[in-house]
């Protein structure tokens, strides 16, 4: 039964009947909406799970940052103080040394008068001469520390950067998912009130087979329905 659209606007309080097919096809229309507003609500849940296994990511990937500069911090300490012990040991070798010279120009000096105590000299100065070798040991091994120590640190400086990129990869890519589910909101958001909208045009007896033809036909054409066509045919 169709409609006299003219006689229902010059009498909007008329009450008039409404081809039950009509309703039912509107009813199967708010269904499929419904369906398809539980498939964005699902969606919405899925990128939140997602957004929060990022951001765990991201906390995981901080901490371990912290841990590597605590770290580095650490190897910058040894190494200063390897430097001061290496500095104390020069020191230690360069009085060593003069002591050494010292002891040498006596003994040229007093060689015939001291002939009965030689032997008392050389040991003395064969130890002089041990502990200025063991000294120069200990400073080559200092170096050999300060070198590996070094190396570790640009190991550390380059996880660092490495990590820091990744950080970087991860905020961008939690800066999108933020932006789609920004989108998905909007979308629900404009189906439940094409549902009101549907549901109000059922209520007031409004044609639902030209509004879902029409719709069908928009569709077709464009591949999406503007909220201003959506306002327009239920009008």
């Amino acid at each position: 039964m169709s409609i006299d659209w003219s006689k229902l606007e010059s009498k909007p309080e008329m009450k008039i009947k409404v081809d039950g097919q009509i309703l039912l096809d509107l009813k199967a229309k708010i269904h499929d909406l419904e369906l398809e507003l539980i498939q964005h609500k699902e969606d919405l849940e899925t990128t939140k799970e997602i957004l929060s296994e990022k951001e765990t990511l991201i906390k995981s990937l901080t901490d371990k940052l912290s841990s590597t500069e605590n770290e580095l911090n650490d190897s910058e300490k040894k190494i200063q103080s390897d430097a001061e012990e290496i500095n104390s040991l020069t020191n230690q070798n360069a009085e060593l040394t003069d002591q050494l010279v010292k002891i040498k120009e006596e003994l040229s000096d007093k060689m015939k008068e001291l002939e009965t105590l030689k032997n008392e000299v050389v040991r003395d100065v064969t130890q002089r001469d041990n502990e200025v070798e063991n000294l120069k040991n200990i400073t080559i091994q200092k170096n050999r520390e300060i070198e590996r120590f070094k190396i570790d640190l640009e190991q550390k400086n380059k996880e660092i950067e490495d990590l820091r990129e990744i950080i970087t990869q991860k905020e961008k890519e939690i800066s999108n998912l933020n932006g789609e589910l920004e989108t998905k909101l909007k979308l629900i958001d404009e189906f439940k009130n094409k549902i009101k909208l549907l549901e109000v045009t059922i209520s007031e007896g409004q044609s639902s087979q030209y509004i879902v033809d029409e719709i069908k036909s928009i569709m077709q054409q464009k591949g999406f329905l503007s909220d201003r066509e959506f306002e327009n045919l239920i009008k």
